[in-house]
């Protein structure tokens, strides 16, 4: 397993302000958590050196150094991003065992172009991540799925997804992950009379009453 090490210290200053100050510094607001770290710290990382430690993949186990406690080996467990400029605002990362088994979200990946879409079909990854377990070095980066046998109305389970090593799959087995649907019908819409030429009234059904007048 490559070693990734981050240097982060420890965040006293909050508020929407002190935030601000430190993103125009060039700096990431985040907090560390979980069992194996004891109590949740807040912290700040230099953008650029976290941008590099997260550049490894997703998944990938990060030494945090923090000012004043040894290193602790980290998963990303959530990043804000800017909605415009993708720059990140915030970061949650989750101390880990290595030797305990965690769960979390990979990304699917379809490879290939499904039979039933040559054919009209609509490819449908229903689910874009799925649920996974294993220990923190052995979570893939993405699950790729190969679609090409895909037939319209065809699917892949949960079940049907590649075996990796020393990962298992935690969602359930008949949940489908990927799926081709038959083509859209197209909604039929009613013929517009052209300019000049009369619309005809639809002739009212015999033995239909009129509609009541509502009583004063």
């Amino acid at each position: 397993m490559e070693q990734i090490t981050l240097a982060a210290k420890p965040r006293t200053a909050i508020g929407t302000k002190s935030v601000k100050r430190l993103r125009e510094e060039g700096k990431v607001p985040g907090i560390v958590y979980g069992h194996a770290f004891g109590e949740a710290v807040a912290i700040v990382i230099e953008a650029k050196d976290l941008r590099a430690a997260l550049s490894h993949g997703a998944h990938s186990v990060i030494n945090l150094e923090i000012d004043g406690r040894s290193a602790t080996p980290v998963l990303l467990h959530e990043r804000q991003l800017d909605p415009i400029t993708k720059h990140l605002l915030h970061v949650d990362l989750h101390a880990v065992d290595l030797n305990e088994e965690v769960e979390t979200m990979v990304r699917v990946v379809a490879i290939g172009t499904a039979a039933g879409v040559k054919e009209g079909g609509i490819l449908d990854i229903v689910a874009r991540e799925v649920t996974v377990a294993a220990l923190p070095g052995s979570i893939p980066d993405h699950i790729e799925v190969d679609v090409r046998d895909l037939n319209i109305t065809d699917a892949i389970h949960i079940r049907e997804l590649p075996v990796i090593e020393g990962v298992r799959y935690v969602d359930e087995p008949d949940d489908v992950v990927i799926a081709v649907l038959p083509p859209s019908k197209v909604e039929e819409v009613a013929p517009v009379a052209a300019v000049g030429e009369p619309v005809v009234a639809e002739p009212e059904l015999i033995g239909k009453k009129p509609a009541e007048e509502p009583e004063a």
